[in-house]
């Protein structure tokens, strides 16, 4: 309210009055006000400009007082923190440049720290996380070394803020078990102050407690971040929440949503619902954050589905899909994976449920998506198989089919790079792919694509999870080859017949699956008995194989294992 008047003085009487102004102009740019609103970033930006506008012709003058020096110094690095808080990056990192450049001006360690963070936190929250690693250390190292900041100053930086600053640009690049050692140094230094001291860091106090949950969090210190929650809530819930809820509500609404994922992960699901629904309720709230909107009813589907509640869960999915629709319209390569695997899980629920046809509708819509994006051929591959698998429900074999061998080809050009990791994978869509042509009535082709599978996988032998899904695809096999001899004695083809037959047969010398012998038991049995009049199949064997047409049975051992092998005579 006094600018206009001191505006006057400094026009009138520039001697006293240009410093008084200079003063206010910083003192309403970067205040050390702790609860009281605060004015929007781009006036407060404004007034750093014009403090930095006025002193520049005095710094600028052939022989410059050096308090005219330091003070535009000092207005630079102001402009450079409000033009942060405006998110205006660049100009940010200018702003930083002439400060340090300005020549001749004498900037204390705290100062030249501050100008430092700045740039820092342009780069962090600029997207460039990667960049700012040494810088955030640098400024960390300047405020440890250096005397504390200046009462006028302290506004514009301090060691807690350059901690935060450094733990969000650790956890912005991965390197989420440094971000937490740095939050927890940062956190202890805050409960460590007096209460007078700590009035300046009530926003950044809420912040890296809040940072640091989901830190925890993300590390599997589950039981940690729900120890941190009740102070956390503290801080979020306090008396900050009444002066500035456009600044807590959205700590609020993560705080809620990571202590719902650690109670979930914690097997506490009812109380991990009770969070995940006062997040989405709380989120709600910020129609200009949807991000986090949908954060939070990501949270709630999944503890849903843990509670069995498929129905809402159902329903959560819609919405949640809607909002990805929504946001990957604008940032494709952000939301469009989310928006597939959504889509994903909603067909699931529709099978569940037996509604086929919408399972397969939006299981289009997820391969849709990922298209769109590109870059994402695991993943396609992956929403791909279960296409087909759902078409196959939908009783759509030609589509099934056709879906399945995108599936297989797409993880076999992965498999030559990663064979261990797409290999498994490979044998899995080829098994799929196994079951849409059996589904489609051509059997010998399910059987060549289950034996590929098998081959495949006896490659792989020693990759952690192979034995099972061998054991898996054997089983699969053997079904497929006695639907195949079924099919062959059906159609009066001997020959085939015994084909299959002898496969089955080299089948249970692979394997010591019960399963599997007891289906070639049966097989063999059922192909001798189904036309008892009719010897055809027991000559066929016979001229086909050189050999007696064999009889099976399980010898038995002094052992018990996972099944003895039958023996043929």
């Amino acid at each position: 309210m006094l600018l206009p008047l001191l505006r006057a003085t400094a026009r009138l009487a520039p001697g006293p009055g240009v410093p008084l102004l200079g003063v206010a102009l910083l003192h309403c740019a970067v205040p050390g006000w702790a609860l009281l609103h605060l004015p929007p970033p781009a006036r407060r930006s404004a007034w750093a400009q014009e403090a930095v506008a006025l002193y520049r012709p005095k710094a600028e003058q052939t022989r410059p007082e050096q308090r005219h020096l330091d003070a535009l110094s000092r207005a630079l690095v102001a402009r450079a923190h409000t033009l942060v808080l405006a998110e205006r990056y660049e100009e940010a990192d200018t702003a930083v440049d002439a400060a340090l450049g300005v020549p001749g001006a004498r900037m204390s360690p705290a100062l030249t720290a501050c100008a430092l963070h700045a740039r820092a936190q342009a780069l962090v929250l600029g997207g460039r996380a990667e960049e700012a690693q040494e810088l955030a250390r640098e400024c960390v190292r300047l405020y440890r070394g250096s005397a504390p900041p200046a009462r006028r100053d302290r506004s514009l930086g301090a060691l807690p803020v350059a901690l935060r600053t450094q733990g969000l640009a650790f956890a912005l690049v991965g390197r989420t078990a440094e971000s937490v050692a740095v939050y927890l140094e940062c956190a202890a230094l805050l409960r460590a102050m007096s209460l007078r001291r700590l009035s300046r860091f009530l926003r950044l106090r809420a912040q890296v407690l809040v940072e640091l949950a989901g830190g925890l969090r993300a590390l599997g210190r589950y039981e940690e971040a729900l120890a941190l929650g009740p102070e956390a809530k503290d801080e979020v819930y306090g008396a900050i929440a009444r002066f500035c809820p456009e600044f807590v509500l959205p700590l609020r609404v993560r705080l809620l949503t990571d202590l719902a994922f650690c109670r979930s992960a914690t097997d506490s699901p009812a109380a991990a619902r009770t969070a995940a629904d006062e997040a989405v309720s709380e989120a709600r709230e910020l129609a200009d954050r949807p991000e986090l909107l949908v954060e939070a009813l990501r949270c709630l589907a999944l503890i849903l589905d843990e509670l069995g509640a498929y129905e809402e869960r159902s329903t959560v999915l819609t919405e949640l899909a809607g909002l990805y629709s929504g946001l990957a319209a604008d940032r494709p390569e952000a939301f469009g994976p989310l928006l597939a695997d959504t889509l994903d899980d909603l067909a699931r629920c529709h099978r569940r449920s037996g509604d086929h046809l919408k399972a397969v509708a939006d299981t289009e819509r997820a391969v849709a998506a990922y298209r769109r994006v590109g870059r994402h051929e695991d993943q396609l591959a992956r929403v791909l198989a279960n296409l087909s698998i759902r078409q196959q429900s939908a009783d759509d074999a030609e589509s099934a089919v056709s879906s399945a061998r995108e599936a297989v080809a797409l993880t076999r050009r992965l498999a030559e790079a990663d064979s261990e990791t797409h290999g498994p994978l490979t044998a899995r869509r080829l098994r799929v792919l196994a079951q849409a042509l059996d589904l489609a009535g051509d059997h010998t082709a399910a059987v060549a694509n289950y034996e590929e599978a098998e081959a495949v996988l006896r490659e792989l032998i020693g990759v952690p999870g192979v034995e099972a899904e061998l054991a898996v695809t054997a089983s699969a096999l053997a079904v497929a080859l006695d639907t195949e001899v079924q099919d062959r004695l059906a159609a009066d083809r001997p020959e085939e017949a015994v084909a299959a037959l002898r496969s089955l047969l080299d089948l249970t010398r692979r394997t010591d699956a019960r399963d599997v012998h007891a289906r070639c038991v049966i097989a063999f049995a059922t192909a001798r008995a189904r036309r008892p009049d009719d010897i055809d199949v027991v000559r066929a064997w016979e001229r086909v194989v050189g050999e007696p047409y064999p009889t099976f049975v399980y010898r038995r051992t002094g052992t018990r294992g996972r099944g003895a092998k039958p023996a043929a005579r």
